[in-house]
Formats: C-alpha cells, sequence, structure tokens
C-alpha cells in the first residue's frame, strides 16, 4: 500500500463521516451502501446462473444434467435469500436510525 493508497482512504473516511453528522447524511449513506451491494450481488448472482446454464448445455449424462439442475435451483434460492437479507438490514438500519 502505497502513501498515496492512505491519504485516499483517509479522504473518503472523512468525506463519509462529514455526511453521517447529519440524520439525512446517514440515511443516504445507508440507502447508497445497500444499494451498492445490491448491485454487486444481483451481477454475481446472474454470472453464476449463466454458468450454471453453461453447466447444464455440457451436460453429457442423466446425473450430470441433475447435478446442473440442482446447481441452478441452488443459485436462484442463494442469490434469492442473501439479496432479501441485505435489503432488510438496510431497512432496519434506516428505521432505527430514522426512529
Amino acid at each position: 500500500m502505497r502513501l498515496w493508497h492512505f491519504l485516499l482512504a483517509v479522504l473518503l473516511l472523512a468525506v463519509v463521516f462529514a455526511i453521517a453528522r447529519h440524520e439525512v447524511g446517514r440515511v443516504s449513506l445507508i440507502v447508497f451502501v445497500t444499494g451498492l451491494a445490491e448491485f454487486l450481488l444481483g451481477t454475481t448472482a446472474v454470472m453464476t446462473l449463466f454458468q450454471t446454464f453453461g453447466s447444464l448445455g455440457e451436460a453429457r449424462g442423466l446425473a450430470e444434467h441433475a447435478i446442473a439442475i440442482a446447481a441452478t435451483i441452488l443459485v436462484l434460492i442463494v442469490a434469492a435469500l442473501v439479496m432479501n437479507v441485505v435489503l432488510w438490514a438496510g431497512v432496519a438500519l434506516v428505521e432505527s436510525v430514522v426512529a
């Protein structure tokens, strides 16, 4: 880590702490971080889903097809659960800040 990385991190933290001084700033930071997390999780889920579709297309036997379908179902369930948990955590944080 170079010195300019450290200075950039300090500057970023200073901006975040300055924004978080007021209630509106805290809510906006929570909404931004929650939205960014949802975007990243959704993108990752779609890329993983494409991989499972690809494995479904490359499957040769019945067992490989079953494994690929199970992987697709698992990706859909886990992605939906994780994204819902992040969303509800963001909502809970906003409610605790506003209340």
